[in-house]
């Protein structure tokens, strides 16, 4: 038997066994822990906290269901800039140096979801308040998409919708016309986006444009 397999039985065996913890609990301990409210978050839908800073910029929080009755977060900014601390942070500034450590397991007890989730919110929140703080302009974003393209190579885990979208949207907001319309053209060919998705965010950029104009 392998090291790992070795850890995981001596995790199940730890917890008493297999329990799934009902989903309302799930929730309900994350909030516990995490406390959104505390620091401005109102809940939008279950899982889902957000926080407005301004008429652009409304930040995200979410509890994730991942594989296996997992459970992990995100945080980010409205048009789908995000992050997860398990595929990013834990190779980054973090003394933990596995990715299992910013997620909870849902498979084991409360007790053991409570001391996985409090670990993750424990390593993760300094990093997190920061990112928000970074990202409270526009400029802030813009910096934050040139981090998420430059991590974007092949074989690599590409965001949802992809900080190319956010950044043709964002240049368009502040005035950089020609520039997120280049963006967004290379968007629309990296993700070989239909005639309608073309017509709809062509559209919508337009739409930003004048509003900034």
């Amino acid at each position: 038997m392998d090291e790992k397999a070795k850890q995981f039985y001596a995790k199940v065996e730890k917890y008493g066994g297999w329990q799934e913890v009902p989903a309302e609990r799930i929730h309900a301990i994350f909030v516990e822990i995490v406390q959104p409210n505390e620091i401005g978050f109102a809940l939008a839908k279950k899982g889902f906290w957000v926080r407005r800073i301004d008429e652009d910029i409304t930040d995200v929080l979410k509890l994730e269901k991942l594989k296996g009755g997992a459970y992990g977060m995100a945080y980010g900014v409205s048009l789908d800039l995000s992050e997860r601390p398990q595929v990013q942070l834990y190779k980054e500034d973090s003394a933990a140096d596995d990715p299992g450590h910013y997620i909870g397991s849902g498979m084991l007890g409360e007790r053991c979801f409570r001391e996985e989730m409090a670990r993750a919110w424990e390593l993760s929140s300094t990093h997190i308040r920061a990112w928000f703080e970074e990202t409270r302009t526009l400029e802030g974003i813009l910096r934050k998409c040139a981090e998420h393209l430059d991590r974007e190579r092949p074989g690599i885990i590409r965001y949802v919708h992809g900080a190319r979208l956010v950044r043709a949207f964002t240049l368009a907001r502040t005035g950089q016309k020609d520039e997120a319309k280049a963006g967004l053209e290379i968007f629309l060919k990296e993700y070989q986006e239909s005639d309608l998705a073309r017509s709809n965010l062509t559209a919508a950029l337009q739409q930003i444009q004048a509003r900034s104009s």
